[in-house]
């Protein structure tokens, strides 16, 4: 039950600081100062991100996973000026009916274990891989928290396709 209502919390915070991509806001939430240090070997994990320079929210994202996963955690996808990055992002729009960014996919141990469309807490990070693995697939955190079981291997090979093919950008 409370695994539930963190992963709920989490998706309604990322719901509430997605940036849209028609939306001009430029809103930017607050840092947390929790300390918390994560379950899991920080060194495992990759984030692959599809943002917009336009938007705070990538930006913010951009700037920390670095620090707190490691210089070489990221590989962010610029949108803007890359037509390869957008044709693979119409390609998650497709699977997935994301339409905002950042939309970050989060590997561990070389595996997709969730994918969050927005900014979200990296304390959590290791609370999505462990909640990707009890429930056995690949978490997809949106307006809402959906499972994409690990028996759909059609699916989710592409998406891990997708998260590692991009043009990476400069971070």
């Amino acid at each position: 039950m409370k695994k539930t209502l963190g992963v709920l919390l989490l998706a309604l915070m990322v719901l509430t600081s997605m940036c849209i991509s028609n939306s001009s806001s430029t809103t930017s939430s607050s840092s947390s100062t929790t300390t918390e240090t994560p379950t899991l070997d920080k060194t495992k994990f990759h984030f692959y991100m599809y943002g917009a320079a336009t938007c705070p929210h990538c930006r913010k994202m951009k700037e920390e996973i670095p620090k707190f996963f490691g210089k070489d955690a990221l590989t962010y996808y610029e949108l803007q000026g890359n037509e390869h990055n957008g044709k693979m992002f119409e390609q998650l729009y497709q699977i997935l009916g994301v339409t905002g960014v950042p939309v970050i996919g989060i590997f561990y141990d070389g595996k997709l274990h969730a994918i969050v469309n927005g900014e979200f807490p990296l304390e959590y990070a290791d609370d999505l891989v462990e909640e990707a693995k009890k429930a056995k697939g690949v978490l997809f955190i949106a307006d809402k928290a959906y499972l994409i079981p690990e028996n759909k291997t059609e699916i989710i090979n592409k998406l891990e396709y997708i998260f590692t093919n991009g043009e990476p950008s400069e971070v």
